[in-house]
């Protein structure tokens, strides 16, 4: 009797508790390894971290003359706190505010730079995931082997930056003040100093081509990426460091490291009292990078010209301008998009015949 008064009700539960699980089974759920973005982000403090799974891949091409109607996506192939992923933060609340749509950075690391480059090459083209990639890594992994993509396997929207504010230091104890001091020990000690540097990235590169034109041999030592050099030169693993000004400045102001010169045509304004490269006797031994903005093939020319003409207002911004001054000592720098391909192939072929350095 007990068991015929409880079956109604038994029966209601059942029912809603099989309603419940037939509307949970029929809800999205959220994709893996992404975040939800806020509305109306914050512009001054855009982290994005973890690249999605696959692009986004629209049914339908976009109206190139309306663009941008959504957020935009500035893949950067590094981990944040390097250089180029500085910049692109540096340009994002500036595109934002342009373009009048948010603008994410997403770090996406990975072989030197080329997970994330050839993440882009394969999205849709469809305007809205760009790359913020430079010259030094680019073509290092190039002339090193690491792959074969290249500049011609994007769209360049325009060259954003060019940067010859790379500089040799030194660790404090290592008893080397001077850039003369330092050629006269590493000449006559052959590979006795460790230079802490990417073997597959641009620091190598640029020291490579230093040794080249000194007569000169460091021992490279390969600590990871650009934010692992500072720790093993302070830590002592290394002596050396050739890099960004912007790096290495706060331990040369507290006196941990010494700079020894300057890998420009001029002395840098942060450091007046540091020799160029010529000026101790080395000649064309170092190489600038330039830092650009491409697409993957086959973007709309409405699409790269609007972002060649806002980057270009950004760069004459005087207030942009202060503030790339001020992070690494130099002027702002712009190459257009009808300009951009045939800049970085003139720069490209200047640069093969390292190729045989570089295996």
């Amino acid at each position: 009797m007990k068991l015929k008064k409880a079956m109604p009700i038994l029966s209601a539960t059942a029912a809603v508790i099989l309603a419940l699980a037939l509307l949970t089974s029929c809800a999205t759920a959220p994709p893996e390894r992404t975040r939800q973005r806020p509305v109306l982000p914050d512009l001054s403090d855009l982290v994005v971290v973890v690249a999605p799974d696959a692009p986004y891949r629209p049914s339908v091409m976009p109206d190139a003359s309306t663009w941008p109607t959504r957020p935009l996506t500035i893949i950067v192939p590094f981990l944040p706190s390097g250089d180029t992923d500085m910049y692109a933060r540096m340009f994002a609340p500036q595109l934002a505010e342009a373009l009048g749509q948010p603008v994410y950075v997403m770090n996406v690391d990975g072989g030197s730079g080329t997970e994330g480059a050839e993440w882009v090459s394969n999205v849709m083209n469809d305007g809205y995931t760009l790359l913020f990639y430079h010259t030094g890594n680019l073509f290092t992994n190039v002339l090193t082997g690491m792959t074969e993509l290249n500049y011609h396997d994007f769209d360049i929207a325009a060259i954003a930056m060019h940067c010859d504010a790379n500089i040799l230091v030194v660790h404090s104890s290592a008893g080397i003040n001077t850039a003369e001091e330092f050629l006269a020990h590493i000449r006559a000690n052959p590979g006795s100093l460790d230079v802490a540097t990417t073997i597959t990235g641009f620091s190598f590169k640029l020291l490579r081509f230093a040794e080249i034109a000194g007569d000169f041999r460091t021992n490279p030592v390969h600590v990871g990426g650009d934010s692992m050099m500072p720790p093993s030169i302070l830590a002592r693993h290394t002596q050396v460091g050739y890099n960004n000004i912007a790096l290495f400045m706060p331990y040369i102001e507290s006196g941990e490291m010494i700079p020894l010169w300057v890998a420009a045509d001029e002395r840098n304004a942060h450091l007046p009292d540091v020799p160029t490269m010529a000026e101790i006797g080395i000649e064309d031994g170092f190489i600038g990078r330039s830092y650009f903005f491409a697409f993957p093939q086959g973007v709309d020319e409405i699409i790269l010209q609007r972002l060649s003409d806002v980057v270009q207002e950004i760069t004459a911004d005087p207030l942009f301008q202060q503030r790339v001054f001020d992070t690494v000592g130099l002027p702002t720098y712009f190459v257009p998009f009808g300009d951009a391909k045939p800049y970085l192939s003139e720069m490209w072929n200047s640069l093969a015949w390292l190729e045989r350095y570089m295996r």
